[in-house]
C-alpha cells in the first residue's frame, strides 16, 4: 500500500512539473513575441534652437503627437518608429527637419516607390519654447495632444482626438472622425469635427468661441460670469444653458437660440447637425 501511494505522488508530481513546464514555455513563447515587435522599432532624437518668438510645424501620417512646452530656447523632438509588419519597413520611412531663420519644420515622409502597403507608426513627443507660434501641427491617423503657452497653436487630424489644455493665444483644432477637446484655453478657439463631439471647458472667458460639428454633441463649460453674445444652432437635438439669456428677435426655438448672455462680448458660435448643446457653470 505504501509503495503504491509513493508511486502516485511520483506521478503526480511528474505531472505538475509537465504542466509547470509546458506553462513556461507557453510564457517563454508570449514573450518572445513581445520582444520581437519591441525590437521592430527605431527612436529618433534631436534638438535644436528655437526661441519663444519662432514657428514649429509638424506634419504626421500614422501615429500621436504631443506637444508641450519648457523654458529652454530648443525644440526637442523625441519620435519612435514602430513596423507594424516589417522590419525593413523602418527604413522606408524618414523624419525631415528643417530649420530656417527662426522657424523648425518637422515632416514624416513615406517612400512609396516600391511598397503601398507600409505599416509604421511615428509617435511623436515635442517640447517647444513658451510663447512659441504652432502653426501646423497634424496626423493623419492618430490623436494630437498640446498643452502650455503658445502665440497661437493650430492643431489637426483625420482620425484621432484633439486635445488643447492650459494653451494662451489663438487655438484652432479640427478633426474629421474624433472628438475635441479644449480645456483651460485663454484666446480664441475654433473647434471642429465631422463625426465627434466637442467639449470645451475654460475658466474665464476672455476671447470668442466657435464650435461645430455635425454627427455629435457640443458642451461649453465657463466658470464665473459670461459676457458674450450666443449664437446657437442644433438640426436635430436641443440646446441647454444655465445661463441667463437676452433673447434677440422673435426667431427662436428649442433648436435655435440667438441672444446676449451678461452684458455681452465676444461671440459664442455653436452648431451641430445630429446632436445637442449645452452651456453648463
Amino acid at each position: 500500500m505504501m509503495e503504491e501511494k509513493m508511486k502516485m505522488k511520483k506521478s503526480l508530481s511528474a505531472l505538475l512539473l509537465f504542466l509547470a513546464l509546458m506553462a513556461g514555455a507557453a510564457v517563454l513563447t508570449v514573450g518572445a513575441a513581445g520582444l520581437a515587435a519591441g525590437e521592430d522599432q527605431e527612436k529618433f532624437e534631436k534638438t535644436l534652437p528655437l526661441s519663444a518668438a519662432g514657428r514649429f510645424s509638424l506634419k504626421n501620417t500614422n501615429g500621436i503627437v504631443i506637444v508641450s512646452t519648457w523654458t529652454r530656447s530648443e525644440v526637442e523632438i523625441k519620435a519612435v518608429k514602430i513596423a507594424k509588419r516589417r522590419k525593413e519597413d523602418l527604413d522606408r520611412v524618414k523624419i525631415e527637419v528643417t530649420a530656417s531663420g527662426d522657424a523648425v519644420a518637422v515632416d514624416t515622409i513615406y517612400d512609396w516607390s516600391l511598397f503601398r502597403d507600409i505599416r509604421v507608426d511615428v509617435n511623436y513627443e515635442i517640447k517647444v519654447p513658451e510663447g512659441v507660434r504652432l502653426e501646423n501641427v497634424r496626423s493623419t491617423n492618430g490623436d494630437v495632444e498640446i498643452t502650455g503657452r503658445y502665440g497661437e497653436a493650430s492643431a489637426g487630424t483625420t482620425n484621432g482626438d484633439i486635445k488643447l489644455e492650459t494653451t494662451s493665444g489663438r487655438c484652432t483644432a479640427h478633426t474629421t472622425n474624433g472628438d475635441v477637446h479644449v480645456v483651460n484655453a485663454k484666446g480664441p478657439i475654433d473647434a471642429g469635427t465631422t463625426n465627434g463631439s466637442i467639449h470645451i471647458d475654460v475658466r474665464a472667458f476672455e476671447a470668442g468661441i466657435m464650435a461645430r460639428t455635425t454627427n455629435g454633441s457640443i458642451t461649453l463649460k465657463i466658470s464665473g460670469d459670461l459676457n458674450a453674445v450666443l449664437k446657437a444652432h442644433s438640426t436635430n437635438g436641443h440646446i441647454q444653458t444655465d445661463f441667463p439669456i437676452t433673447i434677440k428677435g422673435l426667431i427662436q426655438s428649442r433648436k435655435t437660440v440667438e441672444g446676449t448672455l451678461g452684458s455681452g462680448g465676444p461671440e459664442i458660435n455653436l452648431r451641430t447637425t445630429n446632436g445637442s448643446i449645452t452651456l453648463s457653470r
